[in-house]
């Protein structure tokens, strides 16, 4: 989630650094091939210009994950969050954990909060349930809770991905409920291309409706985003990042930035 994820609605909140995928590519092809142990971490930063005068968007963070020969992940976040001229610092901790022998099905748990809680939620809970279908298909569905200082949000999160040799093509669905405020609906859609070993590059789209977090509270607003992606390896052990994003809140604002990160495996 980071920049890749773009909005309050698409997840919830931002997570610098993205969710690690708990296996690679080949492995959601083939699930009981053998994974190899890893730990990786990353620190960067991002940055949006907004339009109508408003002050950038800035975040930094380091985040780590380990990765066991199980399959299993667990992974966290530290990262200072600016918006709208206040700053939050933001923890988040998830864990995902592969079910059965098989490892056809795959359970992640997140948990993350902000001590300030001016712009992020006070804390955010994140459970999901992923199962691979087989022949390249795989199917998921979650639910997000966040708690904001006077309201709740709800987010529902159902998809669908299919792997074909070097591509990735992806569909999400987030539907929102803020607590006595109704629904908010948002349909995200993701192609990758895997090239080397571990590296891809990727483009998103995405529209609907969002919820948004604010310095006086929650508004709800159409956007429409685009987004690239990418992660390469320089060599066996450093790595980089990259997202660019456009992303446009209705009437309020259009965001233009990007997200650059340095990775290092172990």
């Amino acid at each position: 989630m980071s920049l890749q994820a773009m909005a309050q609605t698409l997840p919830a909140e931002p997570q610098p650094g993205g969710t690690p995928d708990p296996l690679d590519r080949t492995a959601k092809t083939e699930p009981t091939k053998t994974i190899d142990p890893e730990t990786v971490i990353e620190f960067g930063g991002s940055y949006e210009d907004l339009t109508r005068n408003r002050p950038a968007w800035e975040t930094y963070y380091f985040s780590l994950s380990h990765k066991f020969s199980s399959g299993q992940v667990i992974y966290g976040t530290a990262s200072a969050v600016s918006r709208f001229q206040a700053t939050d610092p933001n923890l988040m901790i998830g864990l995902v954990q592969p079910l059965g022998e098989s490892k056809r099905w795959m359970a992640t748990f997140e948990a993350s909060g902000s001590p300030h809680h001016e712009i992020l939620p006070t804390v955010s809970f994140f459970g999901q349930v992923e199962h691979l279908l087989g022949k390249g298909w795989v199917a998921r569905a979650g639910l997000r809770h966040s708690r904001h200082p006077s309201d709740t949000v709800n987010i529902g999160i159902f998809g669908a991905e299919k792997y074909y040799k070097a591509y990735r093509g992806a569909y999400t669905l987030y539907v929102a409920h803020l607590n006595g405020r109704g629904t908010a609906a948002s349909h995200a859609f993701q192609g990758n291309y895997y090239y080397g070993e571990r590296n891809s590059i990727g483009a998103g789209f995405a529209f609907g409706t969002e919820i948004e977090s604010v310095p006086f509270g929650l508004i709800r607003t159409d956007v429409l985003d685009l987004s690239f992606t990418g992660r390469h390896w320089i060599s066996n052990r450093w790595g980089l990042s990259y997202v660019a994003v456009w992303h446009r809140q209705g009437i309020a604002y259009t965001r233009r930035g990007a997200q650059v990160g340095l990775l290092l495996r172990f």
